[in-house]
Order: structure tokens, then sequence, then C-alpha cells
């Protein structure tokens, strides 16, 4: 089990982990200090973004996203339980050529 795998399972159940009202899922508030091992005390999120748990990441079956402060909801991480994964037989995507030159096309390379 690697470091980013050992926190998200100490986090999911800490207190620091308030549950979805769905039920599939959690989120950690900025806010909230954590004390490390050797004393040192930062913001539960500053944590996390130091240790590269962060947005647009899967970890350990969970889907992470980062809502700004500012907005409507308050500033957060939130652990969306990842339902299905299925293995495709291709590698990541290629950009798509034809999407390109519409955009050059409409003048958005040249913005």
């Amino acid at each position: 089990m690697n470091r980013s795998t050992e926190i998200l399972r100490w986090l999911s159940a800490s207190p620091l982990a308030l549950p979805l009202r769905h039920g599939r899922g959690f989120f950690v508030l900025r806010g909230p200090q954590v004390r490390l091992a050797d004393g040192t005390m930062l913001d539960a999120l500053d944590w996390l973004r130091a240790e590269g748990i962060w947005a647009d990441i899967t970890l350990d079956g969970y889907s992470v996203a980062y809502t700004p402060p500012g907005g409507e909801y308050a500033e957060k991480l939130t652990f969306f339980a990842v339902q299905s994964i299925y293995d495709t037989p291709f590698a990541k995507p290629r950009g798509n050529p034809a999407a390109a030159l519409l955009e050059t096309l409409r003048g958005g390379a040249l913005r």
C-alpha cells in the first residue's frame, strides 16, 4: 500500500470525513487542522494537497474533486466513490484532429 492510499484510508475513517448525502463518498472542508507526527500543524486541505491528494485523481476507489472558495459551496475536497471501472484495450486518448481544425477555422487558435 502506498502513502496516498494509507492517508486516504485513514482520512475516510477520521472525523474530518463528512459523509455525502447520497452515502457514496465524503468530503473534507478547509478549516480543520491536522497535527502531523512531527508536530507540524496544517490545514487539512493544505496537507492533502502537499501529499498529492487533490482534484482530478482517482485513488483507492474514489474520484477526487475540488470546490474552490467563494462559490455557492464551501471550499472542500470531495471523494466520490467510483461506481464502475471498465478496462479498454486503448491507451490514453489522442487529440481529435477534426476538432482542432474546427477550432482553428473559428479563430480559436489565433486568440
